[in-house]
Formats: C-alpha cells, sequence, structure tokens
C-alpha cells in the first residue's frame, strides 16, 4: 500500500513537468517537503574540510547545485581556518528522493543538514560529534565540559554560502537567538554589507517544528532550467536569485521585515569600537513573507 502511494504521488508531481526528463542528468522533482530526485548525485564521504556524520548511511544524495554549495563552502572554511576540524555533514536525501523517516522535508534533494562548528573550553575547534544544543550565549554545555558555539567558522560559512549565487541558497535556518549571534559577529567583522543583508533575511527560526539549535539546515533554489523539468521552490524568492521566470511568481508577496534588526546591529552605538561596518546605514528593501519550514 506504500508502495501504491509513493507510485501514485510521483506520478502526480511527474504531471506538471513540461519536458522529458533527460537521462544522465540530475533533477530535483517537486518541492522540499513533496518531492523526489532523478539520476541523484551521491556526495562522498570526505572532501577537502568536510566530511559526513553518517558514512554508513545513504542519505548522502542531492543535486549538482546542492552538493557544490556543500564542497565550495566546506573549501572556504578550511582555507580562511586552517588547522580546525572539518564541517560534519548530516542528512541530505535518499538516492531516489522521497519520503524520509528522519524529515518532513529532505525530499528532492535540496536540503542538507550541517552540524556548527564548535569550540572547547580552551577555545580551540573541536570536533562536533553530537547535536550540541547551542543557548543565546553561545554556550552547549556536555557532560563536565561546556562548549562553545564558534561565531567565526559559523559566519564565514553562512557568509559563503549566501554569497555563492551558484549555490542558490533559500534558506539557511537556524534558532533565532544564534541568529543574533551570527549577526552581531557580522556587524562587527563583516566587510560586505550585501552579506549581512542577506544573511538578515534568510536566517530563519522554522516557524513549525525544531527551532534548530543544534544544526544549519540548508535548503537551495532550483534555476530556470530546472524549473522547466518539475523543480518547484515556494516564495520568497530573494532579489539576488532573481531571474524573468519568477518576476510574475504570484507568491512572491512583501511583508514586514528584520530592517529594524539590521540597523540595530550596524549603529554606531552597538558595535565595538574597530568594527568594519560601524556606522554603517544600509537601504533595506521590505522582506518576502517566510515560508513555513517543514
Amino acid at each position: 500500500m506504500v508502495r501504491l502511494f509513493t507510485a501514485l504521488a510521483i506520478l502526480a508531481i511527474g504531471s506538471c513537468v513540461t519536458e522529458p526528463l533527460p537521462a544522465g542528468q540530475t533533477i530535483s522533482i517537486g518541492t522540499s517537503d513533496r518531492g523526489y530526485l532523478h539520476e541523484a548525485l551521491a556526495l562522498p564521504d570526505r572532501g577537502e574540510g568536510y566530511e559526513r556524520l553518517r558514512p554508513t548511511e545513504g542519505t548522502r544524495y542531492g543535486t549538482a547545485t546542492l552538493l557544490g554549495a556543500i564542497e565550495r563552502a566546506a573549501r572556504s572554511v578550511a582555507d580562511e581556518f586552517p588547522g580546525g576540524q572539518p564541517l560534519r555533514v548530516a542528512d541530505l536525501s535518499g538516492p531516489h528522493g522521497g519520503e524520509h523517516p528522519r524529515h518532513r522535508s529532505h525530499r528532492s534533494g535540496r536540503d542538507v543538514d550541517l552540524l556548527f562548528f564548535a569550540r572547547d573550553p580552551g577555545g580551540l575547534p573541536t570536533s562536533n560529534d553530537g547535536w550540541m544544543r547551542f543557548d543565546r550565549f553561545g554556550l552547549s554545555p556536555s557532560h563536565d565540559r561546556v562548549y562553545k558555539f564558534d561565531e567565526a567558522r559559523n559566519w564565514h560559512l553562512v557568509r559563503t554560502l549566501l554569497m555563492d549565487d551558484q549555490a542558490r541558497v533559500k534558506w539557511l535556518f537556524c534558532s533565532n537567538e544564534l541568529k543574533a549571534r551570527l549577526l552581531r559577529y557580522a556587524a562587527r567583522h563583516e566587510r560586505s554589507p550585501e552579506a549581512v543583508l542577506r544573511a538578515t533575511w534568510v536566517l530563519h527560526q522554522p516557524s513549525h517544528g525544531d527551532a534548530h539549535d543544534d544544526h544549519f539546515h540548508v535548503r537551495v533554489g532550483c534555476s530556470r532550467a530546472e524549473r522547466n523539468l518539475g523543480c518547484r521552490e515556494q516564495a520568497p524568492h530573494w532579489p539576488w536569485l532573481s531571474d524573468a521566470a519568477r518576476k510574475e511568481d504570484s507568491g512572491a508577496r512583501t511583508a514586514a521585515s528584520d530592517t529594524h534588526l539590521l540597523r540595530w546591529l550596524l549603529s554606531e552605538e552597538h558595535v565595538d569600537q574597530g568594527g568594519d561596518v560601524s556606522g554603517r546605514r544600509l537601504d533595506v528593501a521590505p522582506k518576502p513573507a517566510l515560508a513555513a519550514h517543514r
């Protein structure tokens, strides 16, 4: 019965495809919470700057866009902070996408969980072998030790993902408390106002489900070519990823933004002396409506 339901779901999703699926090309079909993968790509167990958290499991599949984003971001962090621990990469999607036992999304090869970078009590990079939950102070008590949220590495990971236009990152889910810590760090150290602006919009605590205080959940979007083959993404459509196909999308509404948070973080009163962006003023457009996380 389950197989019959899955087959019917795939047929229903596939009915929106406007062109035949090409052989030898990886395509994400449907949405992140109702979709599947055509000829998926597998993320290797290890690469430059990263390693998989569950190397014996098959939840390693995704699109070329997602795998490229992971590999480039991990490499960038390793280059910027040599000698540190690798990025721990958790679940992507199964070999054909579809329903996942641990997730309501991760069904079409465009989602991945990335464990936070952490530091030990002495401030040295440490391997994050588990799901450390960090509080608003950036601390994670574990047995007889207290680990620290590594703002520098985690921010570099975020800004690399968001400034990589090939990655087409739609969402970076994490808790509001850790989002505030990352933006506070960025206000002191980031030289690109555009990177801070994008992070203000894209970092988001899910409307439903876990707060994501123990990992980032990264979701990438579809290219125009992928959308023609059945890839579907919900609003919002960030302006730096917009193309002609999305300008007429009625789902891209506008709503309240985090402008007040961004201006507060970048104001002279709240940036330490010597901060790179102290006193800057940015013109911030309204933030598109937030989609519920699944």
